[in-house]
């Protein structure tokens, strides 16, 4: 079955999709029996509401983890030696599922990460043969260790190269030396409340930046992805004597865009036992709850004996939001990590048709629930229905953005390669092929129409050319483009030091973005 979110016209052979005002919302469900994964459900099983409101489920698939189908190849992708695609790994293979590793030196007290590790090894050689898994570490930005392989030889080297780095940015455990002054303890305390609000926030914007970027890189591997996410996390609200400090628009920006991907994250806290506190619940109103336009946040009072700053609200929020499930008081992260993984081995997926008013900006809450008994279901507590749809200006990431994340962007396949330029020393012929099937043109009149911003981007360099690529096509040429992929070329001028040149590529109507790196071997 062909599930194409935003369209109203696909099929199993790439055919063009015209694009129209109907946006299709897909929910991706598992369910679960005493004996694992339940499998054998139909469409009639579920039922899905709204806001409390009944949806007819317009769309049903069933995804089995070891069943998936591959990827449609890029336009001439073996007729064109030396291109680098975005969508492809190392051995020029492009995935068919996804579960990543994310570990997360960034928001974890380096105390742990040996601990953590450790366990992800041990996970390794109990459970590594044939998972294929990826290995992403998250300090000043997020890094692919190991990109996704079933090689588990390859993913133990990868874990033990990561070596435990110390969270300048976590001030938490900062202590300072009553001096006996009351004047001058007073101030102290003051700046390392100020130094670890401030550590907080840096954390917070970091990871945030770096889960939309995972979002962008695995938009395009099919079905339901898994994100495992191995960390002490950030909180969602600090509580101090005068004011309270919210991260939630964080999380919520975070969660948008890995739902958006089709990944569910599974945020596993390497710490042990912590402090407890809530998460996603259904109060209305009342004392310590957060309800409003988003998802209501149950946040437990806090313990003036305990930092209330645990993280696990935020694990929780994730979760509930994107259909994972947080791990958390529990040493056994090797089990975990299994666990994680075991929990998508059958997905079902429900599609449906919200009416046009639906799309007010707001978090609308979705439930799903299936006429069997014993039976638990999960699946993501809801969506954001922003006013422009699913591919709102909330969404698109910018340029900077782009060029910052140190993944490449897939929601526009992409394929780029760099020769000298013949004409001019110093330069270099860049030529972009973008695949077309991920834009969305104007069909009027007999033409397709639409515009891409091209840039390009030498490592180090100062400035970034971009150029606006109009398209313009005839019917004919639309179905010709379809298979060959549109082609820009430029001459970029790069210095001796150069040693890669990025292109980003992003469609003026969506947002939607693409971006590959392209070495430079002189």
């Amino acid at each position: 079955m062909c599930l194409v979110a935003l369209a109203s016209l696909c099929s199993a052979q790439n055919e063009p999709v015209f694009r129209s005002g109907t946006r299709l919302v897909q929910v991706n469900v598992v369910v679960h029996g005493k004996s694992g994964p339940a499998t054998g459900l139909t469409k009639d099983d579920f039922k899905l509401l709204e806001d409390g409101k009944p949806r007819t489920i317009s769309v049903f698939s069933v995804i089995e983890a070891h069943a998936n189908s591959p990827l449609p190849q890029s336009p001439q992708r073996q007729s064109d030696p030396g291109m680098i695609s975005n969508r492809s790994d190392a051995r020029g293979e492009t995935p068919t599922t996804a579960t990543v590793l994310l570990i997360d030196r960034l928001n974890t007290p380096v105390t742990d990460q040996p601990f953590t590790n450790a366990k992800v090894i041990e996970f390794l050689q109990k459970h590594g043969n044939g998972q294929r898994l990826g290995i992403y570490t998250l300090g000043s930005d997020v890094r692919v260790i190991q990109e996704l392989t079933s090689d588990p030889e390859r993913l133990l080297r990868a874990v033990a190269r990561i070596r435990p780095q110390d969270a300048k940015r976590m001030a938490s455990d900062v202590t300072m030396d009553a001096t006996g002054e009351p004047l001058t303890d007073m101030m102290a305390a003051h700046a390392l409340t100020d130094l670890q609000d401030f550590a907080t926030a840096d954390r917070a914007g970091i990871t945030r930046s770096a889960l939309e970027a995972i979002a962008r890189h695995l938009a395009k591997v099919p079905g339901r992805k898994n994100l495992i996410w191995i960390s002490a996390s950030f909180p969602i609200i600090v509580i101090r004597p005068n004011y309270v400090l919210d991260y939630s628009h964080d999380v919520d920006r975070a969660a948008r865009l890995l739902t958006e991907a089709n990944i569910a994250v599974y945020p596993v806290d390497p710490r042990g036992v912590s402090a407890t506190v809530g998460g996603i619940g259904d109060a209305e109103d009342g004392p310590g709850s957060k309800c409003g336009r988003g998802p209501c946040r149950i946040i437990a009072p806090p313990d003036p004996a305990k930092a209330p700053d645990s993280g696990l609200d935020t694990m929780n929020t994730l979760a509930a939001l994107t259909g994972g499930r947080a791990f958390y008081h529990d040493n056994g992260i090797a089990e975990s990590i299994q666990k994680a993984i075991e929990d998508a081995e059958v997905t079902y997926t429900l599609g449906f048709y919200p009416p046009d008013d639906a799309f007010d900006g707001g978090f609308h809450k979705l439930t799903v629930k299936v006429n069997r008994r014993g039976l638990d279901v999960r699946s993501r507590s809801g969506y954001f229905a922003s006013k422009a749809g699913l591919d709102s200006a909330a969404s698109r990431p910018t340029l900077t953005q782009l060029l910052d994340d140190s993944l490449d962007a897939t929601v526009i396949g992409l394929r780029a390669n760099a020769v000298p330029d013949a004409s001019q020393t110093g330069s270099w012929v860049v030529r972009a092929i973008i695949d077309l099937h991920d834009l969305e043109l104007s069909h009027e009149n007999g033409r397709a129409t639409g515009d891409v911003d091209v840039s390009f981007f030498v490592d180090d360099a100062r400035s970034v050319r971009t150029i606006t690529h109009k398209i313009d096509l005839s019917e004919a040429q639309f179905a010709a483009a379809l298979d060959a992929g549109i082609t820009v070329d430029n001459s970029i001028p790069a210095d001796a030091k150069a040693r890669e040149i990025r292109i980003v590529v992003q469609d003026h109507a969506t947002g939607a973005a693409g971006s590959v790196r392209v070495p430079i071997r002189r």
